[in-house]
Parts: C-alpha cells; sequence; structure tokens
C-alpha cells in the first residue's frame, strides 16, 4: 500500500494552487479573452477596485498577492466571464448556495469589515474612498465599490457604543453570481476588506 504524502499545513492553498497554475499554463488565451472580456497583451490587466494587476500566460507572474488572491483570481481567469447587466443588490445568502456558506461569510468578512473599522469611521471612508467608493444613502456609513468591472459591493458600518457593539453589512451587485461561485465570493470580500486595511494604515 502506498504511503500518504505528510500533511503540511499549507497545503490547503499550496495543493489547488499548483492545480490551478497547471491548468492555467495548459489554457488558451484567446478563450480566456472571448469569455471574460480582457484582451491579452503580454498579459491579464485586471482592475480590481480600482488598481490595475497584470499577470502573465503561461507562468501566472503576479504582483505580490498571497496564495489566496492567486487562487481566486487564477480561478476567475479559467472559468469566470465578463460580468453582465446588474439588476439590484442583494445579501450573500440571497446569491447562489450562499444559505450554505452565509455562517463563513459572516464570521469571515462581515464581523471582520465592524471589527477593523467599527471603531475608527474615519479611517473607513479614508480607505472607502481611496478605492473609488461612492458614498450611499445609510442610517449608517455607506460605500458602494467597484471590485471589477460591472461588479459592484456596497459596504455598510454602524459604529458601536456602550449598549450595542458595532456591525456591517455587505451587498453584492446581483451580477457577482454569473461570475464567482459562492466560495470566491467570500474570498474576494477578504481581499477587499484587507485592501481597506491596507489603505487605512497609510
Amino acid at each position: 500500500m502506498a504511503m500518504q504524502p505528510p500533511y503540511n499545513k499549507d497545503n490547503k492553498t499550496r495543493l489547488p494552487l499548483e492545480h490551478y497554475l497547471k491548468r492555467f499554463s495548459q489554457a488558451d488565451v484567446r478563450e480566456i479573452a472571448r469569455r471574460t472580456g480582457i484582451p491579452y497583451d503580454e498579459g491579464f490587466v485586471l482592475n480590481i477596485m480600482g488598481e490595475k494587476k497584470t499577470v502573465t500566460w503561461p507562468e501566472f507572474k503576479d504582483e505580490g498577492w498571497s496564495d489566496t488572491a492567486r487562487i481566486l483570481f487564477l480561478r476567475y481567469l479559467l472559468e469566470g466571464a465578463e460580468a453582465p447587466p446588474r439588476k439590484a443588490f442583494v445579501t450573500y445568502r440571497e446569491l447562489p448556495w450562499g444559505e450554505v456558506y452565509d455562517a463563513s461569510f459572516q464570521g469571515r468578512c462581515v464581523k471582520k469589515l465592524a471589527r477593523l473599522f467599527g471603531s475608527r469611521p474615519d479611517a473607513f471612508e479614508r480607505a472607502c474612498r481611496a478605492r473609488g467608493g461612492v458614498p450611499v444613502s445609510s442610517s449608517g456609513i455607506g460605500y458602494e465599490l467597484a471590485f471589477m468591472p460591472g461588479l459592484y459591493l456596497r459596504l455598510f458600518l454602524w459604529t458601536g457604543d456602550e449598549e450595542f457593539p458595532a456591525s456591517a453589512q455587505i451587498l453584492f451587485s446581483d451580477n457577482f453570481a454569473a461570475v464567482f461561485s459562492a466560495e470566491d465570493r467570500v474570498v474576494l470580500c477578504e481581499y477587499a476588506i484587507d485592501r481597506l486595511r491596507q489603505e487605512a494604515g497609510r
């Protein structure tokens, strides 16, 4: 009986990353360009939260992403599509498979947003504006951000007080369902929140 390779703590990202890197190296750049609407000219230029990121083929050279982010955008190029027109904004739970992953989304994204910025609303506003965010009318503080062309997030923050803790909400343009899977929608929100955190720390 063949011995199983030892489990490493980075297997959760390393093994999927190796899988998607191999698929990407064998992919047809013309098919990717046609499906995503992103032309290939010495690289795919991804416009993410107002920041242009270039990735090359076949080796997928990128600009310093974490392994989790590399997997997210590899999957987008391999399986995603150009965003159709949006019609409305919905909660994560209202999107396909949202009920299955909602608890994970709440913990990894919504509560994290409240924890990071609940006592720093000025930093939240500054970071959102720096990333091209547009204010949205709300009982709290709300901003709409373009995650990628045609795909929009609305982030809302309510500061806490002596009686109630800080809280947050994240809405998606309903066309996310045609571009990213339920799992990837969690990861992309983590990516967005991390970018806001970095922006606020500048």
